[in-house]
């Protein structure tokens, strides 16, 4: 009696509210599978308006096919496609695949029929497709699904169309067809899900054939490999390229043996790559360049550091334009970095970044260069920061450069220029670390009238501008956030993620898209997702100033989820609360279950052995790393763990970040590099590319922080159509 009471009181609330409801009995249902909540949700959709029925329908439909009522569905989605406009292609989708599960073939392909034609925008083309085919092929109706599967406009998946058209040549005992087919996907799909299947089904023929089986052509073996080494998956492609050896002949025979020996060297099995590398003659240049490059870092693990060099110069000598030759002259340079061999390590990158100034590396090593150069106060590094922002205006060392040439200006007296500088590192690279330094300098230059020569001017005018943004998404977009909207108003969160996702995020108006995704995550506490969303479809965010974006924008993108506790956990030992978070932000992204590839743990990333020390030290009872996933425990360790670090390098933030994430001993020697005058001298010069971008990283973010959060300065609450631009804007 008390839940028919509440559903009719329900109905008379307003339509947002009425949703919120359907969402919950539609979860309830969805997550029970049980009669009386299902039942509930039935009656709500009798009561409901005709408007909200269509989708009450969808969702009743949608839950009966999740608990396998597949007949009960079929049912509820035909009410569904009546009235639920922009969700039809749901409701038509799913009740074709409810007849499929129901093994009704016969119904679910003529539901299926023409949906490509009927919804050829839907996310769903191809998936229908896919349901249709098999449902042909299940009714015996080969030629007829053959066909099917050829015609270009359904949007087939590739390895589904071949997967399916072998099983069709397989059925109809046309068995080398079928090898062809299941071959295609096994070799050149890999990673689909389809391959596994194709492998057993290939299996199956060649017990069934015999010595008729035919061999598959080995260079398609080479294809597969090749496809597993460029997936990171060096086990199976080096399994695979040792396969294809002896059917290969010529370079492709070499090819397959380097790359094998580059797939074991990326398991660290270092001998076997060796053996592999070693004793024989490559004719192909770029092949031996190949060669050579893994010969050197072989001998690089095996501390074979003169046979290391040795080969980085051979490989000048006898390859000098090879892509393999930066490659080594980078890895040599990085090698004596971590030594601190300035000398050794700005000589390899100064090869690197003048014989190839447009290659994978060139903008890192000429940085490193510059950076060398201004640390051995070289009356070069003036013009070599100028010449790295004029090289390179989208690197993300542009900022750095701008704000080194200010910083040798002021020290030159120059104030005038360093005003300049600054003011232009601060507008263009707001919330970068260098932006926040840069303002920080400005504070000491209020009286000084700002003036660039021209020289410098021009540099700045070339500097990479801001992403365009768009101030309202496009008509199609605008559908799109419809589908998401309702598909999370029903109750499918999972779904609405899905059609969200289609959106390409490189459009102007992708950022419209993440906050929609970010919203959904965050109405679920998954606040994690939510920034990963953000950062995705927003983008180049950090080169627009707060006041630019609305503040729901930036909220989502440095979100306070556990503030109280952040706060009164920080309390105790004076840290600020903003730092804390930015470098929770770095560390976990607000993910309470985060575990590291190095096994820490939690929102602070807590190592359980630092933990449990830590739990110890605290008195905090009944420990166990599970604890570290709670986020109270979390920050409470963690912040006095922090606390710890930051005054035993006696209040360095820059040096105590570094500590904190890569350990106090490398800190302790990082420092010892070099007689720094300002900390960001010192963060700079961390050898480790994760630390220094960390340490940067974490004073951005508490920036961002403070100026969001502290009151004093507060994100608009509507987008500047002047810093998102003019362009292409659509009214929905």
């Amino acid at each position: 009696m008390l839940r028919r009471f509440s559903i009719i009181l329900v109905l008379a609330l307003p339509v947002a509210l009425q949703a919120d409801v359907l969402s919950d009995l539609s979860k309830a249902y969805r997550s029970s599978d049980s009669d009386a909540d299902r039942a509930a949700l039935n009656k709500w959709i009798s009561q409901a308006s005709t408007t909200s029925q269509a989708q009450g329908w969808l969702a009743l439909g949608l839950a009966d096919f999740n608990a396998e009522r597949y007949s009960d569905a079929v049912l509820a989605l035909k009410k569904a496609e009546v009235g639920a406009e922009h969700l039809r292609d749901y409701a038509v989708f799913y009740r074709g695949r409810a007849f499929a599960k129901d093994e009704r073939f016969k119904e679910a392909t003529w539901v299926l029929r023409d949906f490509a034609e009927r919804f050829p925008a839907s996310s769903l083309v191809a998936d229908a497709a896919q349901v249709r085919a098999e449902s042909l092929i299940r009714e015996s109706r080969l030629d007829e699904a053959r066909a099917f599967l050829i015609r270009p406009e359904q949007g087939f998946d590739e390895a589904d169309r071949l997967y399916l058209l072998a099983r069709i040549a397989h059925l109809q005992s046309r068995h080398r067809e079928a090898i062809q087919h299941y071959r295609r996907v096994y070799y050149f799909h890999p990673r689909h899900d389809r391959a596994r299947e194709a492998e057993e089904r290939l299996a199956e023929l060649n017990r069934t054939m015999g010595r008729n089986y035919p061999a598959a052509p080995a260079d398609w073996r080479l294809a597969r490999a090749d496809l597993l080494f460029d997936a990171r998956q060096f086990a199976s492609a080096a399994a695979e390229y040792a396969r294809a050896r002896p059917g290969l002949k010529g370079t492709e025979q070499d090819r397959a043996r380097v790359r094998q020996a580059a797939a074991s060297y990326r398991r660290l099995h270092t001998t076997t790559a060796r053996n592999l590398l070693s004793g024989w003659t490559v004719e192909d240049p770029e092949l031996d360049a190949e060669r050579l490059y893994y010969l050197g870092e072989c001998a690089r693990r095996k501390n074979q550091i003169a046979l290391y060099r040795e080969i980085a110069d051979q490989l000048s000598k006898k390859y000098p334009q090879s892509p393999w030759r930066e490659e080594a002259l980078f890895a040599v340079g990085n090698f004596y970095l971590l030594r601190n061999d300035a000398k050794q390590y700005r000589h390899y990158y100064e090869q690197a970044a003048r014989a190839f100034p447009k290659g994978t590396h060139a903008e890192k090593a000429h940085w490193k260069v510059c950076w060398r150069a201004y640390l051995d106060e070289d009356p070069r590094r003036r013009d070599l920061f100028e010449e790295h922002a004029r090289l390179y205006p989208s690197s993300g060392q542009a900022s750095a450069a701008l704000y080194w040439v200010a910083r040798l200006a002021e020290s030159d007296d120059a104030k005038p220029q360093a005003k300049a500088l600054y003011e232009a590192v601060a507008e263009l690279y707001p919330n970068y670390y260098y932006g926040g330094l840069a303002r920080r300098r400005l504070s000491g230059l209020d009286s000084v009238a700002p003036r660039l020569p021209a020289r410098l001017s021009s540099i700045v005018a070339a500097l990479a501008p801001p992403r365009k943004l768009a101030p309202m998404p496009s008509r199609a977009t605008s559908l799109l956030l419809r589908k998401g909207r309702s598909l999370s108003d029903i109750g499918f969160s999972d779904l609405a993620e899905r059609e969200l996702a289609n959106a390409d995020y490189r459009r102007p108006d992708a950022h419209h898209v993440g906050l929609e995704l970010a919203r959904q995550s965050a109405a679920r506490n998954d606040h994690f997702r939510a920034m990963r969303h953000m950062k995705r479809y927003a983008f180049g965010y950090l080169r627009f100033p707060l006041d630019a974006l609305p503040r729901e924008f930036w909220e989502r993108l440095y979100p306070l989820p556990y503030e109280r506790s952040l706060r009164t956990r920080a309390q105790p030992h004076a840290l600020d609360p903003y730092l804390v978070a930015g470098l929770i932000r770095q560390e976990s992204e607000f993910n309470p279950s985060a575990v590291s590839r190095a096994g820490a743990i939690g929102l602070m990333q807590i190592m359980p052995a630092t933990g449990q020390d830590l739990a110890r030290r605290l008195g905090v009872p009944r420990f166990s790393k599970r604890r570290l996933r709670e986020p109270d425990i979390s920050l409470r360790l963690g912040t006095f763990h922090l606390n710890g670090v930051i005054k035993r390098f006696a209040g360095n933030l820059e040096l105590s970040l570094a500590a904190y994430n890569a350990g106090e001993t490398r800190a302790d020697r990082w420092v010892g590099w070099g007689d720094f005058d300002e900390p960001g001298e010192f963060a700079e010069t961390i050898p480790f590319t994760e630390t220094r971008g960390y340490v940067q990283s974490v004073l951005r973010n508490r920036d961002v922080y403070r100026r969001l959060y502290d009151g004093s300065s507060r994100a608009a609450s509507a987008p500047s159509r002047a810093m998102l631009g003019a362009g292409q804007v659509v009214v929905p």
